[in-house]
């Protein structure tokens, strides 16, 4: 078995472990039997890390050697583990038949994005001058404005 291998199916354990027991120790997993304890202990935090990039789990200490699962982990814990979603994950990025994302677009996507966030900002400098007249204007009818009637 490869180490990328292992490390999946370690991190296959560590998604139903964190689903059965939160938080999950990583390093307290059972798992295959290695010759050394380290790569067994390197096996674990790289498939704790993999878990924690591909955002199905987070770590619970400061110490990061504790797992808790997110909403998506504890739906894959339920669906199959992270062996399930690495297959549906292959199926929704390319493997299937649907179309590529072209980088370019995605570039120009990300463009039309930063200048519509931009835009919206500004567009509360019109808006609070807006605001601040009809302040000005009110006090100026409470104050002057009752004077004014006979």
């Amino acid at each position: 078995m490869s180490d990328q291998a292992s490390v999946e199916h370690t991190a296959d354990r560590l998604l139903a472990a964190a689903y059965k027991a939160p938080p999950a120790d990583i390093f307290d997993q059972p798992g295959a039997v290695f010759t050394d304890e380290e790569t067994r202990l390197s096996i674990a935090k790289d498939a704790a890390d993999l878990l924690v990039r591909s955002r199905l789990a987070k770590f619970s200490d400061d110490g990061r050697t504790q797992l808790t699962l997110t909403n998506a982990g504890r739906y894959w814990a339920l669906h199959g583990g992270y062996l399930a979603y690495l297959k549906d994950d292959s199926a929704a990025s390319g493997g299937g038949g649907g179309r590529q994302r072209n980088p370019e677009m995605e570039a120009l996507r990300s463009e039309y994005m930063k200048l519509r966030l931009n835009t919206f900002w500004w567009s509360f400098g019109p808006s609070i001058a807006g605001f601040v007249m009809s302040l000005v204007s009110v006090t100026i009818a409470l104050f002057y404005g009752a004077r004014m009637l006979p």
